[in-house]
């Protein structure tokens, strides 16, 4: 099922530290120690043997192999290739922990490098063609509607603001019980977006199944690969934010959703009437 999902998001480049953070929510226990260990210390855990790596995981050989071909390499030595090569490109630069020993200058830094790490995920995690066909659904569609919750509803409501000063009719409903009225009238001439950081918050997958039922093509955003808001979408655009699923309301991964939105939203280009993108 993995190297399914590693099919669908990823375009055959992406980096070794972008898979596993797009896989992150369908690791076991012993995946989740193996893939922190190689995030944190790429370089080391390349150095490492499977008896080596397992130690230091408290896993399992066995383990080991599982998670490299669950993560798309055929084995250990690929794996390890790959870890060295994202390091001498330099694509995904380590960030240290943050400490209470830090001076605003090294948070700074690391915040910056987080956000910097999240954007390199993007070109590399996001599937382009399914950025195309979501930059046709809505260029097409009589209005686009806007569904999240908790942190990801500033994004949406930012977004139909966006696409309103563009010229196009949008919503962004701050509560569920409007959001599924909406979805429930919005027909096949509509785009139902599902802005969800980790993919399987049920309020938001129930809304865009409204939507689907309704004839609306469905568009997701979100961190993850194979997650409950994917299968109900017609079009999938998958960031992989550093950070696993707490990193959701952290500055990476709202730099990435504005990433790709900030891109639909040049692509799709102002409609009769309305402002320039930039100007938006």
């Amino acid at each position: 099922m993995t190297e399914t999902l590693l099919t669908q998001s990823s375009r055959g480049e992406t980096t070794c530290t972008a898979r596993i953070h797009t896989l992150y929510p369908h690791f076991t226990r012993a995946d989740r120690a193996i893939a922190d260990l190689t995030i944190s210390y790429p370089t080391a855990v390349a150095s490492f043997s499977s008896r080596e790596l397992g130690r230091r995981c408290g896993v399992s050989e066995a383990s080991v192999i599982r998670f490299v071909r669950k993560v798309g390499y055929e084995g250990l030595s690929a794996f390890r290739e790959a870890l060295l090569q994202e390091v001498a490109s330099s694509k995904s630069p380590v960030t240290a922990p943050f400490s209470p020993e830090d001076s605003p200058t090294d948070v700074l830094s690391k915040v910056v490098s987080l956000c910097s790490q999240a954007l390199q995920n993007v070109l590399t995690v996001l599937d382009v063609d399914e950025l195309a066909r979501a930059v046709e659904a809505i260029s097409a569609a009589e209005c686009v509607h806007l569904f999240s919750i908790g942190g990801s509803m500033r994004i949406a409501q930012l977004s139909a603001f966006k696409l309103m000063r563009m010229g196009y009719l949008a919503t962004a409903h701050p509560d569920v019980a409007s959001q599924m009225t909406q979805a429930s009238l919005a027909g096949p001439t509509a785009v139902a977006i599902g802005i969800s950081f980790g993919g399987s918050n049920k309020a938001i997958v129930d809304v865009l199944a409204e939507a689907k039922e309704s004839g609306s093509t469905t568009i997701c955003l979100t961190n993850f690969a194979g997650t409950p808001i994917t299968e109900i979408s017609d079009i999938k655009l998958v960031t992989g934010t550093p950070g696993g699923l707490m990193a959701a309301n952290l500055s990476p991964s709202r730099v990435a959703q504005l990433a790709v939105l900030d891109t639909i939203y040049n692509l799709i280009g102002p409609r009769k009437g309305g402002l320039q993108s930039n100007e938006a």
